[in-house]
C-alpha cells in the first residue's frame, strides 16, 4: 500500500513538474523574443491584425523613401530658381545703370542681333553687356544642372520622352487603404525654360505657345517713338530645321541684349529713356512671375514635409498598436517565470521526496 501512495506521489509530482516545464519553456520564450504572439496558434485574430499592420508600416516606410526623394527633387529645383532670380535682379539693375551711360556709336545699324557691332563694343554699355551675359550663363547653368535623381522641375531638354505642357511630375505622399496617394504637379508650372518649345507649329509671332516657358524666345518691348518695337533674347530662339523645314528652338549665345536695345534706338529712332524704361519693367515682369512660380514650388515643398511629417507619426501610431496586441508585459513576464521557477522547485523538492519515501519505509522494516 505504501508503494502504491508513493509511486502515485512520483507520478504526480512528475506530472506537475512538466507542466510547469512547459509553462516555464513558454515564459522563457516570451522574455527572449519580447512577444507573447509570435505565431497564429498564439492568438489567430491578434496575429491576423499585427501582421496586416505590419504590411502596411512597411508600406508606409518606403513611402518615407520616397518623400525623401521628392523633397531633394523639389529642394533643388527651388535652389536653382533662387540662383536665377538673383541673377536676374542684378540684370535689371545693371540695365538701370546703362540707361545712364552715354549712348554708344553703332558700326552698322542692321547688323544682326546676334552679331557684335565693333564701334558698340568700345563702349562702357558693352561691358555692362558683358556682365549680363555672365549673369545670364550663370543662371542657365542653374537651371541646367537643377536635376536630382534625373528630374529636373525648371528645365526641360529637347528630345525628352513627352511634351513640356503634357509633362507631370508625381510625387509619393502617402499609403492608406491598400492605395499609394501621390501629389500631382503639372510641369507647365515650374518649368523656366524648354529647349523643346520651338517645336510648337506657331504661324505667326506672338501666337500663344502652350510649351513656351518663362525664358524661351523673344521678349517683345515696346519702343516709343517707334512704331516697330524691340526684341531681345535670353536663350533660345525659334527657327525652321534647315533639312525638314519644321520649327525647332535652337540656343543663342551671346545675345547682347542691351546692343538689341541701343541698336533699336540708332535703327528706328526710338526714344532711349523710354525704351530702358520698358526693358527693366520687362525683366521686373520676369522676376515678379519667377517669384510667383518660387511660392508655387514653395508651397509643394511645405505639403511635402507635412505629408513626411504625417507619415512618420501613423508609423509610429501603428508600430505601438502592433505593441499592444503582440508584445510581452516584460514585468509581467518576469514576475511570472519567477513564480514559475520558484513551483518547478518545489516540484522538484516533491518528486525528490516521493522517491525518498520507499527508502525510509524499508528502514522502519529493517
Amino acid at each position: 500500500m505504501t508503494s502504491i501512495l508513493t509511486n502515485g506521489s512520483a507520478m504526480t509530482a512528475l506530472s506537475t513538474l512538466r507542466g510547469i516545464g512547459a509553462q516555464l519553456s513558454s515564459a522563457s520564450q516570451q522574455m527572449s523574443s519580447g512577444l507573447r504572439v509570435s505565431t497564429a496558434s498564439d492568438n489567430a485574430a491578434y496575429w491576423s491584425i499585427s501582421t496586416s499592420m505590419r504590411s502596411d508600416v512597411g508600406a508606409m516606410e518606403a513611402v518615407t523613401d520616397s518623400l525623401g526623394l521628392a523633397m531633394g527633387i523639389v529642394d533643388t529645383a527651388y535652389a536653382a530658381m533662387e540662383t536665377v532670380r538673383q541673377s536676374f535682379v542684378e540684370i535689371r539693375n545693371l540695365a538701370i545703370t546703362a540707361s545712364d551711360m552715354p549712348q554708344p556709336g553703332m558700326q552698322d545699324a542692321i547688323k544682326p542681333t546676334f552679331s557684335l557691332d565693333p564701334e558698340y563694343a568700345k563702349s562702357d554699355v558693352y561691358k555692362i553687356d558683358v556682365r549680363i551675359q555672365q549673369l545670364q550663363d550663370q543662371a542657365k547653368a542653374a537651371m541646367l544642372s537643377a536635376s536630382f535623381a534625373g528630374v529636373n522641375m525648371i528645365y526641360h531638354g529637347k528630345n525628352e520622352d513627352v511634351k513640356a505642357s503634357e509633362q507631370v511630375f508625381s510625387f509619393v505622399t502617402g499609403y492608406a487603404d491598400g492605395k499609394v496617394q501621390t501629389m500631382d504637379v503639372s510641369a507647365m508650372d515650374t518649368l523656366l525654360l524648354n529647349d523643346d518649345f520651338g517645336s510648337y507649329p506657331t504661324t505667326y509671332p506672338g501666337e500663344f505657345n502652350p510649351e513656351q516657358t518663362l525664358f524661351d524666345g523673344s521678349d517683345v518691348i515696346d519702343a516709343p517713338g517707334s512704331f516697330t518695337p524691340a526684341s531681345i533674347y535670353w536663350y533660345n530662339i525659334p527657327v525652321s530645321n534647315p533639312v525638314t523645314g519644321d520649327p525647332e528652338a535652337y540656343p543663342v549665345s551671346s545675345t547682347y541684349i542691351l546692343q538689341s536695345i541701343e541698336n533699336h534706338v540708332v535703327r528706328f529712332g526710338s526714344d532711349r529713356r523710354g525704351l530702358y524704361s520698358n526693358l527693366v519693367a520687362n525683366i521686373d515682369s520676369k522676376i515678379q512671375q519667377l517669384t510667383s512660380k518660387m511660392a508655387y514650388v514653395g508651397s509643394v515643398q511645405s505639403a511635402l514635409d507635412l505629408y513626411d511629417e504625417n507619415n512618420k507619426k501613423r508609423i509610429d501610431v501603428a508600430t505601438r498598436g502592433i505593441g499592444r496586441l503582440v508584445d510581452a508585459d516584460m514585468e509581467v513576464t518576469a514576475v511570472k517565470l519567477r513564480a514559475l521557477e520558484t513551483q518547478q522547485q518545489l516540484a522538484i523538492n516533491g518528486l525528490h521526496l516521493a522517491n525518498s519515501q520507499p527508502s525510509t519505509i524499508l528502514r522502519l522494516f529493517g
